[in-house]
């Protein structure tokens, strides 16, 4: 099935705002942007929220059962707030082309997304911003880590995967991190070119707390309902980042954990925390699951990135 070029052709994320607090919902009568990107031989779909006055420019970061427009969800209430926000497809997900039909590494995420920070600066001289949701948190860190133009990062985890406690926090099931995905690096020759479906290899069931809302998600096309090569999968376990923690000290940290996830919990991601040299803080999201969207911890993320932004200006 060939895939529509906007997402104003589609239908199927509109299913999210049914279950989300009306300050995260897309409204019909202000929706994103939809552009595309140029980069390497792929077209790097992007919504945007623009801000004239804006201090800062947000780059959000989906993970693996979301999209930019999934994602971007999030970007909403900051725009009400003053803030512009980008939310890229990244490559495999959502609406952006890979004509070629490449098989990624995941190597290629970071550089793109470092690229596209590259591209952004130039524009306007505005300071960025990187908050990455799911792994997405991950992608944030390893992005700062290549790019000083990254002045500083939000996440809900880090979680990361050469861990093997982590890989099984991230895995459907113990046997799939300890010995399925193991053993792909010694058939890569064959299994590299495998795609299966993202919920037969983690846990999509608990990306929200409600079952019916994890279903929206698993269910997406465009999402956590899509596929994925072993390929990619492969080289996200093992991707060694510019810098360990112990020598960042690029940017600010903010991490926002939502205390009832129960897909990474924040023992998956604490050990790399407390490791991260730069300056940093840790924030429990209240009563939220792995995608925050529930009180009181909403109003909790809101007001902490809003003061975050506030100090990345002093």
């Amino acid at each position: 099935m060939k895939r529509p070029e906007f997402y104003t052709q589609t239908e199927y994320w509109k299913k999210y705002n049914d279950f989300l607090p009306i300050d995260l919902q897309y409204n019909d009568a202000k929706l994103p942007i939809e552009t595309y990107w140029k980069w390497k031989d792929y077209s790097i779909h992007i919504d945007k929220m623009t801000a004239d006055s804006s201090p800062v420019k947000v780059i959000i970061l989906h993970g693996a059962g979301g999209n930019g427009r999934v994602i971007g969800l999030f970007g909403n209430y900051l725009n009400e707030l003053g803030y512009e926000y980008l939310a890229p497809d990244l490559i495999g997900y959502g609406l952006t082309k890979n004509p070629s039909n490449r098989n990624i590494e995941y190597s290629e995420w970071v550089n793109c997304i470092s690229d596209l920070v590259d591209e952004e600066y130039q524009k306007d001289g505005k300071p960025i911003v990187l908050f990455g949701l799911s792994v997405g948190g991950m992608l944030a860190y390893q992005v700062a880590c290549k790019n000083s133009k990254v002045k500083g990062i939000i996440v809900t985890t880090l979680a990361d995967p050469r861990q093997q406690q982590v890989r099984d926090d991230l895995s459907r099931n113990k046997f799939l991190s300890r010995i399925g995905l193991p053993i792909g690096s010694f058939t890569k020759p064959i299994s590299d070119h495998l795609s299966l479906p993202i919920k037969w290899l983690c846990k999509m069931d608990r990306i929200t707390n409600d079952k019916d809302f994890s279903k929206v998600f698993s269910q997406d096309k465009l999402a956590g309902g899509s596929k994925i090569k072993l390929r990619f999968l492969r080289t996200y376990m093992t991707y060694k980042p510019v810098k360990e923690p112990e020598q960042f000290d690029s940017c600010k940290v903010l991490f926002l954990q939502p205390e009832k996830d129960t897909w990474t919990t924040l023992e998956t991601s604490k050990p790399f925390f407390d490791r991260i040299k730069s300056e940093k803080k840790l924030v429990i999201l209240e009563n939220c699951g792995h995608a925050p969207y529930q009180e009181n911890g909403l109003t909790t993320m809101k007001t902490e990135i809003q003061n975050f932004f506030i100090e990345l200006k002093e």
